[in-house]
C-alpha cells in the first residue's frame, strides 16, 4: 500500500489550497491532518476521506470504494475514496474536506440511526 511522491505531492497541492494540511507516513500509507486531526489517508496512490453516518451518502451515491486495510482483525474502516473530480475543484473539495474533518471527531464506530453531534465547523481560507 505504498504511496508515490508524485501522488502525495499532488494531493497536498490541492488540499493545501483549501486548508493547512500536514502528513506523516503510517504503516505503508500516509495520514493527512488538519490541525493535528486525521481526516484522510492515502494508500496505493489513492486518497480516502473519513466518513460518518452523516457524510457517507455522497460516496455511496458515486459508488466510491471503501478503504480495506490488510489487517484481517481490523473493524469496518470509515474511509472512502475521494472522487477524482472533487480533488480538482477547490469549492467542492472544501465541502468534502469539512465533512471529513467533522467525521474525524466522531468515534470509530457510528451506530446506524443515532444522531451524530457535530463539532463547530473548521475554519478554511478561501481558495484562489
Amino acid at each position: 500500500m505504498s504511496v508515490s511522491h508524485h501522488a502525495l505531492n499532488r494531493a497536498l497541492h490541492h488540499l493545501s489550497r483549501v486548508a493547512a494540511v500536514s502528513h506523516r507516513r503510517v504503516f505503508t500509507g500516509v495520514g493527512l491532518y488538519h490541525q493535528q486531526q486525521l481526516f484522510a489517508v492515502m494508500a496505493k496512490d489513492r486518497l480516502y476521506f473519513r466518513v460518518d453516518e452523516a457524510s457517507v451518502q455522497p460516496y455511496l451515491q458515486r459508488s466510491m470504494p471503501r478503504l480495506h486495510p490488510r489487517v484481517a482483525a481490523q473493524p469496518a474502516c470509515h474511509f472512502y475514496q475521494l472522487p477524482e473530480a472533487v480533488l480538482e475543484d477547490s469549492a467542492e473539495l472544501t465541502y468534502w474536506m469539512r465533512a471529513a474533518l467533522e467525521a474525524s471527531h466522531q468515534p470509530a464506530g457510528f451506530p446506524t440511526g443515532v444522531p451524530v453531534e457535530r463539532s463547530p465547523a473548521p475554519q478554511f481560507h478561501s481558495a484562489g
